[in-house]
């Protein structure tokens, strides 16, 4: 997404072919076309709920790429002011005040959580299509234990019929072009809005040592006497040189509250989409979960009234276990169910406050 650096003009000419091409292609038509996928599964609805879900991750990633596009120069701009060499600060030993390494830590941080991320996107994916290419690799006419898978990875519309072993792989390809152009863009937007709040982060931790060092640090600019004759306070050039320092530090402080003011401002709708779909893809896979509950009622509806004793005796059995709640756990400690998401936000809040009141 970034344009390259280098004038050339064919790399440059070359960039923005392809950019139109990615945003034609997948973020407009490709994007229209999974929407569209849902008029054929709208009588399914668990493959309906499925779908907007998809349909919904991905029309996010558009809309990131969209945002990149008329945005991307302003969050250039905070990356700039905050790396600015005019912010920087000189170490002082005797605070363990280490600027540069505290920077280091950061970036080191951002990368590792970025790349952590990037892989894990990857790894999705190619789990995904590697199954599907391999077997139809293998696929063999009139052999059933051999057989051409009979869908897609992911359920969208495709313009062509993929019913032999050289159109499925077509077919493979033209959906995983837009499935890891997705990827790309929503890694490559949620690390960079990431890292510029982990590069905030870094900038008060500064500034705090920054106000913590003042005074050793000025007195080491200070070539003369640090304290007046009797030795009650500073010097004027100490106090001249402290108001300067104090100065650098108070106006570094309000570049950090600026950059998270234009952050906010920037990315307000953003955030409010992403929220918004968010939810909606959560509480789908809730209601998806949850159909699970209603598995006694379909065993219920079988025609079992001529069943022999066997029979009937296994769907009882079916019913009782059915009545048991399906989640995930973590740790076989605490069930991830939507109660326990919350709970945990409480008890957070409850031991923040419980801190904060004893800090101060």
């Amino acid at each position: 997404m970034w344009r390259p650096e280098s004038q050339n003009d064919v790399i440059q000419s070359l960039y923005t072919l392809y950019v139109i091409g990615i945003f034609l292609f997948v973020n407009l038509f490709f994007t229209f076309t999974e929407f569209l996928s849902i008029l054929y599964v709208y009588n399914n609805e668990y493959d309906l709920i499925k779908n907007i879900s998809f349909a919904l991750t991905h029309f996010m990633g558009a809309v990131k790429v969209v945002f990149f596009y008329f945005q991307g120069h302003k969050l250039k701009r905070i990356m700039n002011t905050l790396e600015d060499t005019k912010l920087h600060y000189e170490n002082c030993p005797e605070k363990d005040f280490y600027p540069e390494v505290t920077s280091k830590l950061y970036k080191k941080i951002g990368k590792k959580y970025t790349i952590i991320f990037f892989m894990m996107a990857h790894a999705t994916l190619t789990s995904s299509y590697l199954p599907p290419f391999l077997a139809t690799l293998r696929s063999e006419e009139n052999n059933p234990e051999r057989m051409l898978p009979d869908r897609l990875p992911y359920y969208s519309w495709m313009p062509f019929r993929f019913d032999t072993a050289g159109t499925y792989l077509i077919a493979l390809g033209y959906q995983a072009i837009p499935m890891f152009s997705y990827a790309y863009s929503i890694v490559g937007m949620d690390t960079l809005f990431m890292n510029i709040m982990n590069c905030v982060g870094m900038n008060l931790e500064i500034i705090q040592g920054a106000f913590l060092s003042i005074l050793p640090r000025a007195e080491k600019k200070t070539d003369g006497q640090l304290l007046t004759q009797d030795g009650l306070y500073n010097t004027e050039e100490l106090t001249i040189t402290l108001r300067a320092e104090m100065k650098k530090i108070s106006q570094h402080l309000q570049v950090v509250y600026k950059v998270c003011e234009d952050l906010e401002d920037i990315h307000k709708y953003l955030t409010l989409a992403q929220a918004t779909a968010t939810l909606f893809i959560l509480c789908s896979c809730l209601y998806l979960v949850s159909m699970a509950d209603k598995m006694p009622f379909y065993i219920w509806q079988c025609d079992w009234l001529t069943a022999d004793k066997e029979f009937k005796m296994s769907m009882i059995l079916s019913m009782a276990r059915a009545k048991r709640p399906l989640y995930l756990t973590a740790g076989k400690f605490a069930p991830l169910t939507l109660p326990t998401f919350v709970a945990i936000v409480k008890a957070s809040y409850s031991f923040f406050a419980v801190i904060k009141n004893t800090s101060d």
